[in-house]
């Protein structure tokens, strides 16, 4: 049966990033695509896919964008002009809004001298004021998706004319949080002086048949001599006139070409182009042996490379990319093979990297799904220190719709990463102790990088976990991101560092005995991910029924982005790669599946009951996946964030997958004193009647709101003891962890949960709490290792920890557990096998005990022999002459015996400084400064995380200065005479 603990903090609920507001329309030519959450799915709602019919001639352009027309063509800054907008299929349109009580408001913006948006003053959202009437837009009666508005650009900006060159434009509702708008970015050329430009057609590029008519009209905002030139011959002209018009018939067979128009004057010339490509059938013939989908390099020649393409249902694709200067030609158009389509490029510089897209069926844009390397627009926001010499994303390749701008990297003769950890061998399932993390937010701006993991290695060995599990890296949209909207789940996301860095860490934490897990998000997958780029409804923003790898709507609740359909057998080929890709081309040692749950094709609509209830389906899925894992990485860690019918975890527990196990909420109520769903048995594996150990127990993770915070905001008092206080709170997070690590079973922590972190999962970025701010960047506190009662806590949990990893029967012993929401709580564990007279500590058994009310409390304590046993706390022993023994325990007081005696507990009873001193600011980017009463005789030491001295010239008395290394944890011993204290520093 359930546990009622997993019932209080669903993990299933979407990742939201950040306020509606702040997820509204972004314009810059980049779309800031950042969040991770399902309502940034209707930021994109109702693209239009333009097909556009002329006199039934059949001319496709690629491009999905809303039409905008003006009056007059050519506005001028200081004149009224009127904007058209055509709605259609979009959340405007006349099926989605009712215009005559709901209203429709442009924000617009224009850009400065720098690049920058400038926001009109009218962009105030929600449109609320009559400050916002300006703004309103009116729907045409003769056509319900047109709206339109007329003002003149220097009264409505306030801006002068010289100011006013482009006015970028989107239309919206009331309040982005209504999710009602239009999503792509238009720009309207402000005329400064004499111009030209076709107004039709009005795509810049389209491709045609041959003998298809092209109506062409040219316009010029003044009196000129006009002429029309095709592929460099004039096929028409007039003299001083404003418009020509000329219809134009395709006589070419096959390539590109360009159509001019041009105007003059008298005194001045401006022309305007446009280009059309014809139509050429793809030829068929078989890939080359040995070819699989993605990018094939010839290792015997590094001036070749052959891309393939699975593109079912298509009929062309073409490659655009640096070597061909992103045109369309026929010499790049894949052949087709069945359902796949591949292209050897040659002339290729051996070592240079080459971006590059596909072209698919003619309106389609998309990089290679299997690319290791792919650039976004927002690259241009990761630091220069986090990725030195980062390939700049090809200007050519910009298009106005923001999920078109995805471009894939090649390079030929790349150097192979020289592994060193050749006898590295991972933790046994049942001893992990892992670390979740997330980079973002474990170290501090510019720091946020493999790089910083991997300088930080000596904090989590000393600590003793043996895993670390990151949070998604694969490439998502944006940078700040918790990373759950995956689109290229071939590529290390570029924010943290580059491939070989991530390489570099791996075999970092392997040579020291960690594991490395990654958060791998396969339930579902953003745009622009290629394979639901290549059959999706724009219109919708729905794949379309006739996608092999994605479903139109999820099966399921709590979807987010675009659900994958785990029974398609291109699903399936898809995430087996995937998962091949991580263990065998970057060593990672397992997954942990994000919303496992969801591999389902078993509709359960809202239904979270029926979703959670036991699904043959789905565990044939899971263990059909597993058994393609074992074939080739037998031992690697698969761990499902699952929370369905226990009687289901059973079963694939039993064929050994590993389960996330949440205990968030009864810990947190025990914690805080409150008996009331307090019950932590369900974390013991064996409570669920599982026969071996793979669960995967958990206080805290990603998800879960911390349990300082509610402690210190929530927990309980009694007279002058009160869980709110802050030493009182961390005194019985460590009561907690007595609890919990003990406890056989692999074990998880989530980042700083050893530090007390008393942050809220829903903080803001301005110290506010929202639901809104769930995943946005929280404060990174390295600095809470310099508070005593937290450095305890951290002690006490590394303590923990080394038991574990020391002693068999904290991972092989049989546990025993008060079941139910009682605050006496006590854990009995028995070696096994179990002896009463134990010759050594592999023979030990233990007993817990620990009061988590608020007041003493009297207990009774059931030894499981008579003999001395020994409080490992205090190192005291305890003579029991009969098993049950009565003793008082004051409130979060908490005991360990066992019957062999050990060494105490580490650093809780550290002796306190006798000297003072401080050192700041910490962290730093720079000089840090050391201050102590008596700097006579004061020694001042550094070194980085593994002990290795730093330059001691950097250290004196007075200061330490770090500028010149990389970010990450240093550690400063400063000592006076015998005493030596150590403290953390972090750079940023």
């Amino acid at each position: 049966m359930f546990s009622p603990a997993s019932f209080f903090y669903h993990p299933y609920r979407p990742r939201w990033c950040s306020s509606p507001t702040r997820i509204r329309r972004v314009h810059t030519d980049v779309r800031k695509h950042i969040c991770s959450q399902a309502k940034t799915l209707t930021n994109h709602n109702g693209m239009k896919r333009i097909l556009i019919p002329l006199f039934l001639i059949y001319i496709t352009q690629f491009s999905h964008a809303q039409i905008v027309t003006t009056v007059p063509a050519f506005p001028v800054a200081d004149q009224p002009v009127t904007i058209t907008v055509d709605v259609s299929g979009t959340s405007l349109d006349k099926f989605a809004w009712n215009n005559d009580t709901n209203p429709v408001y442009i924000w617009t913006w224009l850009k400065d001298a720098g690049g920058n948006s400038v926001d009109a003053p009218t962009n105030v959202n929600p449109a609320t004021s009559p400050g916002q009437d300006a703004a309103k837009c009116y729907r045409l009666t003769t056509n319900p998706d047109k709206y339109t508005i007329t003002f003149t650009p220097t009264t409505f900006f306030n801006k002068p004319a010289s100011a006013i060159t482009q006015i970028g434009l989107k239309l919206k509702s009331r309040d982005w949080s209504e999710n009602k708008q239009t999503d792509v970015d238009k720009y309207i050329t402000i005329t400064t002086g004499f111009s030209v430009k076709f107004t039709t057609p009005t795509q810049s590029t389209f491709f045609v048949n041959t003998g298809d008519q092209i109506p062409m009209t040219l316009k010029a905002s003044a009196t000129a001599d006009l002429e029309i030139k095709v592929g460099g011959v004039s096929k028409a002209s007039i003299v001083q006139n404003t418009t020509l018009n000329y219809t134009h018939t395709v006589t070419e067979t096959e390539g590109s070409v360009t159509v001019e128009g041009s105007a003059n004057n008298g005194t001045d010339t401006k022309t305007s182009t446009f280009a059309y490509y014809v139509r050429t059938a793809t030829a068929n013939a078989p890939r080359p042996a040995g070819i699989v989908d993605g990018i094939n390099y010839n290792s015997g020649d590094p001036s070749q490379a052959t891309l393939s393409l699975l593109a079912p249902g298509k009929t062309s694709v073409y490659v655009l990319g640096d070597f061909n200067d992103w045109a369309i030609d026929e010499d790049y158009k894949m052949k087709k093979d069945g359902e796949h389509f591949w292209l050897t490029l040659s002339g290729l510089v051996a070592g240079e990297e080459y971006g590059f897209q596909y072209l698919v069926d003619e309106s389609i844009k998309i990089a290679d799904p299997f690319a290791d390397k792919v650039l976004d627009p927002d690259d241009q926001y990761i630091p220069a220190t986090t990725y030195p010499s980062l390939k700049s994303y090809p200007s050519q390749a910009l298009n106005t719709q923001w999920y078109f701008n995805r471009v894939a990297v090649l390079q030929t003769a790349q150097t192979p990463f020289a592994w060193t950890a050749s006898d590295y061998h991972k933790p046994a399932p049942e001893n992990l102790v892992i670390y979740e993390l997330h980079i973002r937010d474990f170290f501090g701006d510019n720091a946020r990088t493999y790089q910083s993991l991997m300088d930080t290695i000596g904090y989590f060995k000393k600590l003793g976990i043996n895993a670390i599990e990151l949070m998604p890296i694969t490439e998502f949209n944006g940078n700040d991101s918790w990373g759950y909207n995956p689109t290229f789940m071939f590529a290390p996301d570029k924010y943290y560092g580059s491939k070989n860095k991530f390489k570099e860490f791996i075999d970092i934490c392997h040579l020291n005995g960690i594991a490395v897990i990654m958060d791998m998000v396969l339930n579902h997958q953003d745009l622009p991910n290629a394979y639901v780029m290549m059959d999706f409804d724009f219109t919708a923003m729905k794949p379309n029924p006739t996608n092999k790898w994605f479903n139109v709507t999820a099966t399921h609740p709590y979807s987010v982005f675009f659900d994958m359909n785990h029974e398609s057998k291109y699903t399936q080929q898809y995430v087996d790669t995937i998962n091949y890709h991580w263990l065998n081309e970057y060593k990672v040692d397992g997954f942990r599946y994000d919303l496992s749950k969801g591999f389902t094709q078993k509709n359960s609509g809202s239904d979270v009951a029926a979703w959670s209830a036991y699904d043959q389906s789905r565990i044939d899925i899971l263990k059909r996946m597993a058994a393609r894992v074992r074939s080739h990485t037998p031992d690697a860690y698969l761990i499902l964030e699952h929370f369905a019918d226990n009687s289901e975890e059973t079963v694939l527990a039993a064929d050994g997958l590993m389960l996330w196990g949440n205990e968030n909420y009864a810990y947190t109520q025990t914690a805080m004193g409150f008996g009331t769903g307090s019950d932590i048995s369900w974390g013991y594996y064996k409570t669920r009647s599982w026969t071996d150990p793979r669960l995967v127990s958990y206080m805290e993770s990603h998800d879960e709101e911390r349990m300082m915070y509610k402690a210190l905001n929530y927990g309980n008092s009694s007279g002058t003891y009160s869980v709110k206080t802050l030493a009182t709170a961390l005194n019985r997070m460590k009561a907690a962890a007595t609890f919990f690590y003990t406890l056989p079973g692999p074990k998880m922590l989530w980042e700083f949960e050893e530090l007390g972190y008393d942050q809220s999962i829903n903080r803001c970025t301005d110290g506010t709490i929202s639901t809104d701010c769930r995943v946005t960047a929280k404060p990174v506190l390295w600095n809470y290792q310099t508070v005593p009662e937290r450095a305890a806590l951290h002690d006490h949990v590394a303590d923990l920890i080394r038991l574990r990893n020391t002693y068999s029967v904290f991972t092989k012993g049989d546990a025993t557990i008060t079941t139910g929401n009682q605050l006496l709580k006590q854990i009995t564990l028995l070696n096994n096998p179990y002896t009463a007279t134990p010759s050594d500590a592999s023979q030990m058994n233990v007993q817990i005990v620990g009061n988590f009310d608020v007041t003493p409390q009297n207990v009774t304590v059931t030894f499981l022999h008579a003999g001395t046993w020994y409080d490992y706390v205090k190192a005291t022993p305890l003579s029991v002459t009969t098993t049950s023994v009565s003793m008082t325990l004051q409130p979060g007081e908490y005991r360990l015996y066992t019957d062999v005696a050990l060494k105490t507990i580490t650093g809780v009873e550290e002796e306190r400084p006798k000297f003072s001193y401080t050192v700041y600011p910490n962290p730093s980017s720079g000089v840090l400064q050391i201050d102590a009463a008596d700097k006579s005789d004061l020694d001042v030491r550094a070194f980085n995380t593994l002990g290795q001295p730093m330059s001691l010239h950097k250290v004196d008395r007075n200061h330490w200065d770090a500028t010149s290394f990389a970010p990450g944890l240093y550690i400063l011993k400063i000592g006076k005479g015998t005493t030596q204290y150590t403290t953390t520093i972090i750079k940023n």
